[in-house]
């Protein structure tokens, strides 16, 4: 028989199965082994605190407070009813894993609210996830655009581990680096600029659509937490304080605002390769019925490959979240169980029915 490549692999292959670790020593040579899994986290903060309907309609369904209707919901599975027209229209990707997940501080003022949800003391619960990831990256803990932090967060906490906030300002600013997490190398701000219509020659984070860009140039960087503050609708330091909107009219309006980048963004950081990407949609708290005042506690929403679909329970019909909803480090021991960090820094995450092995 003439010695052919095909018979020679043949050979080898049909040796392998004779001696035991062969194949995985030779014939691995040809077969790419799949590259490790890594985690990024994309925290999205809605300022002010958006009402509950958008991540538990059905809580308002009775009495169709803030205008929910039959019409206006959509069904997801394991109770977990959002409003149609946002978080029902992100991709299906999304739709598949997201879960609402409650945490109660005791807060009624912005400030004091907005720091219970990210710290405990002087510490950042967004530090102490970026510490805990395994490859870290060029920025370890992003604060991108001109909105910064909300006030009443602490801009300049003590590092954890050499994880420190830093602040991007200028999409020019970010690089693309061939990190070991899987980001794809070579796709930078001229790829994809066009794809959230944005200009090439964009520099300055100062809007919606390039705080979404920012977002997907700094995953691909290989950045392990990235905060924005992407609604630039309202008032700056409380787009989403809607008091007076028993109607739920002004919060929909704002908040269809950033729809279509964030469509686009969720969708292609659920796609990269070999990424566990987890974006978390939060407020400092929700709205209380029927002035949409403010409720010492809120509802997140969590988006996953590893999130499954449901809710930590719904929200109460005044708005509040459930009796017994855990303090907000319960939030993040969620979010670092769909991260699948290896070693967490929070206490026991709080809703294991709602993660996916």
């Amino acid at each position: 028989m003439p010695f052919t490549r095909r018979s020679v692999l043949k050979g080898l292959a049909a040796g392998a199965l004779a001696v035991p670790g062969f194949s995985r020593r030779l014939l691995g040579a040809t077969a790419m082994k799949p590259r490790p899994e890594s985690p990024a986290l994309v925290v999205i903060h809605l300022n002010g605190g958006p009402a509950g309907f958008f991540n538990s309609a059905g809580s308002f369904l009775a009495k169709r407070d803030f205008g929910v209707t039959h019409d206006n919901i959509r069904a997801l599975g394991g109770g977990l009813v959002v409003d149609a027209a946002s978080f029902g229209s992100l991709p299906d990707a999304a739709l598949a894993h997201m879960a609402a997940i409650n945490f109660q501080h005791g807060m009624y003022k912005h400030e004091l609210a907005r720091a219970a949800l990210y710290q405990a003391g002087d510490r950042s619960h967004l530090l102490l996830l970026a510490q805990a990831f395994q490859n870290p990256a060029p920025i370890r803990c992003a604060v991108v655009n001109s909105l910064g932090l909300p006030v009443g967060v602490d801009a300049n906490p003590p590092a954890e581990d050499g994880a420190r906030l830093e602040r991007v300002l200028d999409l020019r600013t970010i690089g693309v680096y061939d990190a070991p997490s899987g980001s794809a190398p070579g796709v930078g701000l001229a790829q994809l600029a066009p794809i959230y219509g944005v200009a090439p020659n964009a520099g300055t984070i100062a809007d919606t659509r390039t705080s979404f860009l920012a977002a997907e140039l700094l995953l691909r960087a290989g950045s392990n937490v990235v905060f924005t503050q992407p609604l630039y609708a309202g008032r700056p330091d409380r787009q989403l304080d809607t008091h007076r909107d028993p109607s739920g009219a002004q919060a929909r309006e704002i908040m269809a605002t950033i729809m279509a980048p964030l469509r686009t963004f969720v969708g292609r950081a659920l796609a990269m390769e070999n990424r566990n990407v987890v974006v978390v949609l939060v407020g400092e708290f929700s709205r209380t019925i029927v002035e949409s005042d403010h409720e010492p506690g809120g509802t997140a929403t969590v988006i996953g490959k590893y999130v499954k679909t449901g809710t930590a329970g719904p929200q109460t019909p005044d708005g509040a979240p459930p009796k017994g909803s855990p303090a907000p480090a319960g939030l993040w021991s969620y979010v670092a169980s769909a991260l699948k960090l290896a070693d967490p820094p929070f206490a026991a995450n709080p809703n294991p029915e709602l993660i996916l092995s």
